[in-house]
C-alpha cells in the first residue's frame, strides 16, 4: 500500500528562482567609466579592448537585473583605465632611463669629439685640415 502525503507532509511550494540581485525602478545603474576607456587607448591601447567590451556592458546587464555583473562589468573598466595609465608611466620612465643611459655612455666615450667636421666653416675644407687628421682620399 502506498500512502499520498499529506498537505503537511509535503515540501512548501516555493517561487521560481530570481535572480540573485535585482533593482529596483528608483536605481540607478553603475557608472560606465567610459573616461576610463578612453584613457586605456590613449595610454595603452592593447587594453582598451576589454575596457570598452566592458563599458558596453554595463548597461544590458543592469537591464537584465544583473546588478553585481554591472557593478563588476563597471569596475573592471575603471581598474583598466588605471592599470593602462600605470603601464604608460612605467614604460614612459623605462624610456627616459634608457635615454639618459645612452646619452651618458656616448658623453663618457667622447663621442663627437674625435671629428673635426664640426669645426669646418663655410670657408674651410678638407684642404685646411692638419694633414694627420686628413680623412681617407684627400691626398693633396
Amino acid at each position: 500500500m502506498t500512502e499520498t502525503p499529506t498537505p503537511e507532509s509535503s515540501p512548501p511550494q516555493t517561487a521560481p528562482p530570481q535572480p540573485a540581485s535585482t533593482h529596483s525602478s528608483q536605481e540607478t545603474p553603475p557608472p560606465i567609466h567610459a573616461g576610463w576607456a578612453v584613457t586605456s587607448l590613449l595610454f595603452f591601447w592593447p587594453l582598451s579592448f576589454s575596457a570598452f567590451t566592458h563599458a558596453f556592458n554595463v548597461y544590458p546587464l543592469w537591464a537584465r537585473g544583473d546588478v553585481a555583473g554591472a557593478q563588476a562589468a563597471s569596475d573592471r573598466v575603471r581598474r583598466l583605465g588605471q592599470i593602462s595609465l600605470w603601464l604608460a608611466g612605467v614604460l614612459l620612465l623605462l624610456l627616459a632611463i634608457g635615454y639618459t643611459v645612452v646619452m651618458v655612455a656616448l658623453i663618457t666615450h667622447g663621442y663627437g669629439h674625435h671629428h673635426h667636421f664640426h669645426d669646418w666653416g663655410p670657408h674651410m675644407g678638407p684642404q685646411d685640415m692638419p694633414r694627420g687628421d686628413m680623412p681617407r682620399g684627400f691626398d693633396h
